[in-house]
């Protein structure tokens, strides 16, 4: 019988192979979507009379096919803040204000927000994900769920004083790299510190 010691060994083996694999091989694939928040609009949204899946509508078509292709592999994934392109205090406030009222407020769950420090760059929020394509639709606000953890763009991003312009950026991984993916969404988050979301 494996002794405690013994099954600590055999995790940790195991998971440094998957560290070696993905520092020898990389990961599988990379990209970028730029997204206006002009283009939330309400028809999106689920349960709508007349509405529009926002996965086949024309501003968010290309993501979502490109996303598709991936939807079976962890990702990693970042949103970037890229217009306005320098962040105001009241900008930052504002939008942890709103995210914060939308959560005390209603059902929908948002990103924990914290006091602290004005952020060292631009990103918004960095997280993982086994689905993209569910997790792309949590965020920008049209999940049949609104109880789901995410952004929730649709409720808060046109509301703001200034027009918001956001980059997603998704990596994904192998498949064999899902027992380990917290530990990157960390490294990811050291690297680029959220505005929002809580990473120890």
């Amino acid at each position: 019988m494996k002794t405690p010691e013994d099954l600590i060994k055999i995790n940790a083996k195991h998971y440094s192979n998957l560290f070696s694999l993905v520092g020898e091989n990389g990961i599988i694939a990379t990209q970028s979507f730029k997204i206006d928040c002009s283009d939330l609009s309400s028809i999106y949204r689920p349960n709508q009379e007349n509405g529009v899946d926002v996965r086949t509508a024309a501003p968010f078509k290309e993501m979502f096919e490109w996303l598709r292709l991936y939807d079976a592999f962890p990702c990693l994934y970042r949103w970037e803040i890229v217009s306005p392109t320098i962040l105001s205090q009241e900008l930052v406030d504002t939008i942890k204000t709103q995210l914060k009222e939308i959560k005390d407020t209603t059902p929908t769950q948002t990103p924990r927000v914290t006091k602290g420090a004005f952020p060292k760059d631009n990103t918004l929020y960095v997280g993982k994900s086994e689905s993209i394509v569910d997790r792309t639709i949590k965020h920008l606000g049209y999940h049949t769920h609104r109880d789901m953890h995410g952004l929730h763009l649709d409720d808060w991003a046109n509301q703001l004083n200034v027009k918001l312009i956001l980059q997603l950026h998704i990596y994904v991984f192998l498949s064999e790299c899902k027992p380990v993916m917290e530990l990157f969404e960390r490294s990811l988050a050291e690297i680029h510190p959220p505005l929002v979301g809580i990473h120890f």
